[in-house]
């Protein structure tokens, strides 16, 4: 396996140290009973579910680079943590770790302040322990949180599973698909879906699932899937992944099936190009910037497959699967990424430091499309 580098400039965020410690997302705010802070009007997640079930587990390795075996001495939430994840303008959430043992229906919290902020909430169910408990709280909290806001995306995420067999998963998720819904039915809610994931901190199914989960909060989605359908197709690229850098959370894919060996593909090679980065793309004073604007990277696997990376914004990558022979045409393909990066930064505005003059709407942004022969096509 080869790999082509190009050290990065100095002029975005620097990472002195290694890149799971320092290249991360901040420390908590604190718990909820805080005063009120301008940050407490972004969207929320909410992770919910019973003690030692791994939430801050959870949190921890794919928010702030923790290593999984590491999270064996974290101690038990004992209050509501706040953690900021402002890596870009459209992944820019907060997520609320909620303690097992607290009843936040306890008159002393707000519960409907709570919900009626909510974008999405994740209930952790331990799937090698007894779930009936957590099945009854998962549907207690679900169905109050339904009456104060509807717009909620619920999701459940059968966690632990590294220590099942594969029967094993299914049969789980099956049982606890169908005694959640079950439980919905008997109570008149069958409008209120839940989604189901099987999860691991020790592999890339956590990951998966949060990007999953971080889709469905951003509502320009479709515009990016639109565009990266037409780069693809104009491109001879086999699958693209648009990923925030830091969480290795892909928030876009074009529309063919993800196959969970690409991604995990990508994902390390995004731990590849930071850790080079970190170790030979910062200066003899260990000043600079691990990941800015000319970060790209060229892994050939020994199958004819390549993988390029091509950064699209400070936070964001573009991460490609594609053949050798389709990487004969790189003037091809990296002009066809120029016209996707620009409409990129017309749909989220970010990193423009010169004012633009478009008549064009934010959020339908005009790309320029090649063919294959290099022959302009109609714009979209």
């Amino acid at each position: 396996m080869s790999i082509q580098y190009e050290a990065p400039l100095a002029d975005s965020y620097g990472v002195a140290d290694s890149f799971p410690k320092d290249f991360g997302y901040g420390e908590e705010e604190g718990d909820i009973e805080d005063s009120p802070s301008p940050s407490d009007s972004k969207p929320r997640i909410l992770l919910m579910g019973l003690r030692r079930s791994g939430k801050s587990s959870i949190q921890k390795v794919v928010f702030h680079k923790m290593s999984p075996n590491e999270t064996l001495f974290l101690e038990s939430t004992n209050k509501i943590y706040k953690d900021d994840i402002s890596s870009s303008s459209f992944v820019n959430f907060q997520i609320w770790d909620f303690p097992g043992q607290v009843d936040f229906f306890d008159p002393t919290f707000d519960y409907e302040m709570i919900f009626r902020g909510t974008g999405a909430l994740i209930f952790v169910i331990d799937a090698q322990d007894d779930y009936m408990e957590a099945l009854g709280r998962l549907h207690l909290t679900v169905s109050r949180a339904y009456r104060v806001n509807p717009e909620i995306n619920f999701e459940v995420f059968i966690h632990k599973v590294d220590g099942l067999s594969d029967d094993h998963k299914i049969e789980t998720q099956r049982d606890i698909h169908q005694r959640a819904n079950d439980d919905l039915a008997d109570a008149s809610l069958e409008k209120l879906h839940l989604s189901f994931y099987l999860t691991s901190i020790y592999d890339h199914s956590i990951f998966e699932a949060f990007s999953k989960v971080v889709q469905k909060l951003i509502p320009q989605l479709p515009t990016l899937e639109n565009l990266l359908n037409i780069f693809i197709s104009n491109s001879g690229i086999e699958k693209a992944f648009l990923f925030d850098v830091v969480s290795k959370i892909y928030i876009a894919t074009d529309s063919s099936p993800v196959d969970m060996q690409s991604y995990e593909l990508c994902c390390d090679m995004i731990d590849v190009v930071i850790d080079v980065s970190c170790i030979y793309g910062l200066k003899e004073d260990g000043s600079g910037s691990a990941y800015d604007k000319e970060s790209m990277a060229i892994i050939k696997l020994n199958n004819t497959t390549v993988l390029y990376l091509k950064e699209v914004t400070r936070f964001l990558a573009l991460v490609c699967i594609l053949r050798e022979e389709s990487f004969e045409r790189k003037g091809l393909i990296d002009y066809n990424f120029h016209c996707f990066r620009k409409a990129i930064h017309e749909v989220f505005e970010v990193g423009v430091s010169t004012s633009r003059t478009s008549s064009q709407p934010t959020g339908t942004p005009l790309m320029k499309t090649v063919a294959l022969n290099g022959t302009p096509r109609s714009t979209v």
